[in-house]
């Protein structure tokens, strides 16, 4: 049997080097040692180290970061510890992220470490679906933006951010936009109104708003006034054109397509401040809203009008589906409980239900 010399053998690719680096870094199971982890907890993260001084984040581009330092923007990178760090989450630094950055230039610096974040919004990443991909940081409130027309009002939409909201320790504000064009989708305009009925008794902030009369435009400011805020929702729902209303700036907006649907004008996030007092983040458009790390438990904070009639239910484990004695069907029957949020519950309570333990 012939075997090759080691001379005959062909050199390792700098792809197949890099792979097998990556497996040897996944192996390697030093970094959870009891001493390697206090060693970590003991070194970067002092603001004194290095220099580094804090400042926030603004914008993230593909290989750069946008960090606000005394009223001047610097263009950081991160170090590469922190940036080869694994956790869980897709992007280790989002928008409106605290950090300690290392000046290198009068415009440049070093990312060296991230405070400690206080509230944080995140979905669940597209594709796999094992990560947590990361929104926002540092926020006070959700501004919740659905639109009258196109694309229509989804209110199991409003309640998936409601979820997230609950999950990530901030408020939710609800906004319905184009209320210009009430006649024309009058039954949207309808439902609208039911919404505000629902979300009213649940003490949820919801106006009823217009970016191209300014209708209700005065209401959100004094919302948004000092406070961080993170608007959200589809594309399409005009939340950049109220953007450049409460800014006066002129940033891009977005015809709608043919299907109805709107088009993804705005493709990072991107922090502002608002020259009355607050700052907010304009987020790109998303058409559906995975939670990460999903459990029945945040049910319980995101409905709680079904949560308290439950304790009225005649079994402990009763699923609001069939049970004769459930005091939350009955509720729905009297018209104690809203149908759109009842159907809302029992959506998400199936998609809970229906995640592997291994995606929790």
């Amino acid at each position: 049997m012939l075997h090759e010399s080691w001379e005959d053998q062909e050199e390792p690719t700098r792809r197949e080097i890099r792979k097998q680096r990556s497996i040897a870094r996944k192996k390697d199971r030093s970094k959870y040692k009891i001493t390697d982890q206090k060693k970590r907890e003991q070194s970067p993260s002092s603001p004194e180290k290095e220099g580094a001084v804090h400042g926030r984040v603004m914008y993230i581009r593909s290989h750069e970061i946008d960090v606000l330092y005394q009223h001047k923007i610097y263009t950081c990178t991160i170090r590469g510890s922190l940036k080869y760090e694994k956790t869980r989450k897709k992007n280790v630094i989002v928008v409106g992220d605290h950090v300690w950055f290392i000046p290198e230039t009068e415009t440049t610096g070093r990312i060296w470490s991230v405070a400690p974040r206080t509230t944080v919004l995140c979905r669940q990443e597209h594709f796999r679906r094992k990560k947590q991909h990361l929104v926002a940081a540092n926020i006070d409130q959700v501004i919740i933006t659905v639109s009258l027309g196109t694309p229509i009002l989804r209110p199991s939409l409003i309640d998936r951010y409601l979820v997230a909201a609950a999950k990530g320790g901030f408020q939710p504000v609800i906004v319905i936009n184009k209320i210009d064009l009430q006649e024309q989708f009058s039954e949207q305009y309808q439902l609208a109104l039911r919404c505000i009925d629902i979300y009213s008794q649940l003490e949820i902030p919801i106006l009823l708003i217009s970016a191209l009369t300014g209708e209700g435009i005065e209401e959100l400011q004094r919302i948004l006034y000092d406070k961080t805020s993170v608007f959200t929702g589809q594309s399409g729902t005009g939340k950049t054109s109220l953007l450049n209303l409460l800014l006066k700036t002129s940033l891009k907006t977005g015809d709608m397509r043919a299907t109805g649907k709107g088009s993804h004008t705005t493709s990072s996030s991107r922090l502002f401040e608002f020259p009355s007092g607050g700052w907010c983040i304009d987020t790109p458009g998303i058409r559906s809203l995975g939670i990460f790390n999903f459990e029945k438990e945040d049910l319980h904070h995101a409905f709680p009008e079904v949560c308290e009639l439950s304790k009225s239910c005649s079994f402990s484990d009763c699923s609001h589906t069939h049970e004769k004695s459930c005091a939350v069907l009955q509720a729905v029957d009297e018209g104690n409980l809203s149908p759109l949020r009842f159907d809302s519950y029992q959506s998400l309570l199936h998609e809970v239900s229906s995640i592997p333990a291994s995606y929790t």
